[in-house]
């Protein structure tokens, strides 16, 4: 987010990076399982030798699964493809818990064992979700954050093999909906949870990831931005035909259940993010998710067809009575439905303008390379007011 052009294009995590980990001596089991051992039968141990050793295991298991986490993060944000899958974690289990990590002794942190169970292994606690008929496990916040990104890596690997040669669309529709199953699961068990553990400003950050997380896999985020016309975040800089055929694929989108699905979670990331810029504006993920949200809600307004009731006029051309914010927020009353099947009859789709200019302005006290660039984009969308004028 902070890089150029040129230092984003050598951005991506390094596959060589990748192979280290995997050849490094990553724990396949719970780290903790010799000591609980000792500690259970009544052996004499070094504290201190054990507890070192044990940092070392721990750490290394956090830097897979951080990396894992951000790979899946830059998947999420920039449409790339990831460097790895859910399974390339099988044999890792999940952080411990967050006081036995913080441990300031050998002492206390022995002292913690006690009652301590076995730390589930990353897959299997995937597997839970995934099955509506499985219980909750208990996970730390950190862990429960691990087992979103998780979700999400399904989610791609399902992409991936949707495929004239891969699975029937009967059977990939299935799997499809197993995993929106999987994602409510989730939504649930961190309402119940976790949020109430957290801050807001942190419990907000972590629900725009999930937000982000539906509109990645129901956008193609190429197809989006080359229309908005910002090209940064390509390898090449796309021709004429890159942009016709992505303006058609993307007016075929608007028009689906996926593109309303991704423009009711975009209304849910702007909600969280416009309400306290100021504390979210300096989070890794944040500003690049309220611009991506945007370019999908003026895509959804200026290209869908849909016209609900009570239809809201657009904004006037006269720049000096109109009020900006009061526009973005009917705008986000109105299309924060009860859920995105009711979005159709939600009116006010195309008064995108004040939402545009509030996040452009928001933007605009980014200094982040990135982020500050996409402010020239949602100013020429702004300008434009119409797809005729991109």
């Amino acid at each position: 987010m902070r890089c150029t052009r040129s230092q984003f294009d050598g951005a991506p995590l390094d596959v060589i990076l990748m192979k280290l980990l995997r050849r490094s001596e990553i724990p396949t089991t719970d780290p903790l399982e010799q000591v609980r051992r000792y500690h259970r039968d009544g052996m004499e141990f070094s504290y201190d030798n054990e507890w070192q050793h044990w940092i070392e295991l721990e750490s290394q298991k956090r830097v897979a699964l951080l990396f894992f986490y951000w790979d899946v993060q830059q998947a999420t944000m920039f449409g790339r493809d990831m460097c790895q899958t859910a399974f390339d974690l099988r044999v890792l289990h999940l952080p411990c818990e967050e006081f036995l990590w913080n441990a300031d002794s050998s002492h206390e942190w022995v002292g913690y064992l006690d009652g301590q169970q076995e730390h589930p292994s990353f897959l299997e606690t995937l597997r839970i979700f995934l099955d509506p008929k499985r219980q909750f496990p208990v996970l730390s916040p950190l862990s429960s954050m691990f087992i979103l990104h998780g979700l999400i890596s399904v989610g791609y690997d399902l992409h991936r093999r949707s495929s004239p040669i891969g699975p029937s669309p009967e059977e990939t529709a299935a799997k499809q909906a197993r995993l929106l199953r999987a994602y409510e699961k989730w939504a649930t068990y961190y309402e119940m949870n976790v949020s109430q553990h957290l801050s807001q400003s942190c419990n907000n950050k972590n629900m725009v990831m999930y937000h982000a997380a539906y509109i990645s896999l129901h956008t193609n985020i190429h197809n989006l931005t080359t229309v908005a016309g910002d090209t940064r975040t390509f390898k090449r800089n796309p021709e004429r035909s890159d942009y016709y055929r992505a303006k058609a694929e993307l007016q075929q989108w608007v028009n689906s259940g996926s593109a309303r699905l991704a423009t009711w979670h975009a209304a849910q990331i702007l909600v969280r993010s416009l309400n306290r810029t100021h504390v979210y504006l300096e989070l890794f993920h944040v500003p690049w998710c309220m611009y991506i949200a945007t370019l999908v809600s003026w895509a959804y307004g200026q290209l869908s067809s849909a016209v609900g009731p009570g239809g809201l006029p657009e904004a006037p051309d006269d720049e000096v009575i109109w009020d900006a914010h009061q526009d973005m927020r009917v705008y986000l009353g109105q299309m924060s439905t009860d859920s995105w099947e009711s979005l159709p009859r939600a009116g006010g789709h195309r008064r995108t303008a004040g939402l545009i200019a509030v996040v452009k302005n928001t933007l605009e006290g980014v200094r982040w390379g990135l982020t500050h660039g996409s402010v020239d984009v949602l100013k020429r969308l702004n300008e434009s007011r119409t797809i005729k004028g991109v």
